[in-house]
């Protein structure tokens, strides 16, 4: 473990000999196209994905850039949009009835 250690100190230092670092990159979705595709005004789109409509106006305007866990929700949703649809809709469902 204190190997691991140094191994981490040195690389922070910027020695990067005895690291492998892995850098991934989540693409973003063009978002009003996907909005679009989906069959959704702005307001439907942005309550359903869980964000404020001017987050989502600024998204599609390129003036920001969805980051974290709404990258990932918006490129599964650009790839398999039946399977998320259905699990945001019964998740409105449940809280509806609570």
């Amino acid at each position: 473990m204190l190997e691991s250690l140094e191994q981490a100190l040195k690389w922070f230092q910027g020695d990067e000999s005895q690291v492998t670092v892995h850098r991934y990159k989540i693409e973003v979705p063009d978002v009003a196209r996907l909005r679009r595709k989906l069959k959704l005004t702005q307001a439907d789109f942005a309550l359903k994905i869980g964000v404020p409509i001017a987050t989502l106006r600024n998204w599609e305007q390129g003036r920001r850039y969805p980051t974290g866990p709404a990258r990932v929700l918006l490129n599964v949703l650009a790839r398999r949009p039946e399977l998320v649809m259905e699990a945001i809709d019964a998740a409105q469902t449940v809280e509806a009835a609570e």
